[in-house]
């Protein structure tokens, strides 16, 4: 059976961090990589098959332009009683950032002082990541012109720059003594990153870190 989802370059990489973070004593971690892919693979055939059932028998050629529908929708002015009240919206949206950071201040801080892998750290992690995700995945989503192909030369140097860190995760995985104990001689991408992970502050910078890059791709 062919499923579009697969094909997906993300939903490949996910799968494949999955097998190798389960075979290295992380099965949690490749759990959760596994149902993400699932999901984004279910996804994208959802959308394949209702766009596949939404095309008119014409074929392509006779889609509409929804770039030029979305100019054309927005062409008129706003309203004056919606001029009058963006004073009120931008007043609203400072007060919902500033509260949204000051929890993520709070957040990073107590569950940066969990001691890591365990269960109270875990279960923060995953539970809000899980909360935003099923929030997310619902919508409404924003809409954005197509950006059209990606410029060859940056995606060269971003695919290099993965391809070079997956053949030292995997080289340095291979020699260690076995799959799921870490040596020093050969470390592992996250084994570099003990040192900073240790302590209460670095664990915290890092979770703040995390929630400024989830933040970011929520509002993409």
């Amino acid at each position: 059976m062919d499923v579009p989802g697969i094909r997906q370059p993300i939903v490949i990489v996910l799968l494949l961090i999955a097998f190798f973070s389960a075979i290295s004593g992380k099965p949690l971690d490749g759990l959760l990589m596994l149902l993400v892919a699932a999901g984004l693979a279910w996804e994208a055939a959802r959308v394949s098959s209702r766009e596949a059932a939404a095309a008119p028998p014409g074929g392509p050629g006779s889609l509409p332009q929804p770039g030029l529908s979305a100019a054309v929708s927005a062409e008129p002015a706003a309203a004056p009683s919606a001029q009058v009240s963006r004073p009120l919206r931008g007043w609203q949206t400072a007060t919902a950032t500033a509260a949204l950071v000051a929890g993520g201040v709070v957040y990073a801080v107590i569950v940066g002082s969990f001691t890591r892998f365990s269960w109270p750290a875990t279960m923060a992690v995953v539970g809000l990541a899980t909360l935003v995700v099923v929030i997310g995945w619902q919508g409404p989503l924003h809409p954005r012109p197509d950006p059209g192909p990606l410029p060859m030369p940056g995606t060269a140097l971003w695919g290099g720059v993965l391809l070079a860190g997956g053949l030292w995760e995997l080289a340095a995985l291979a020699q260690q003594p076995s799959l799921d104990d870490t040596s020093y001689a050969h470390p592992t991408l996250s084994a570099l990153t003990d040192p900073v992970l240790t302590g209460h502050f670095g664990r915290s910078l890092a979770l703040a870190v995390w929630l400024l890059i989830g933040g970011y791709l929520v509002r993409r």
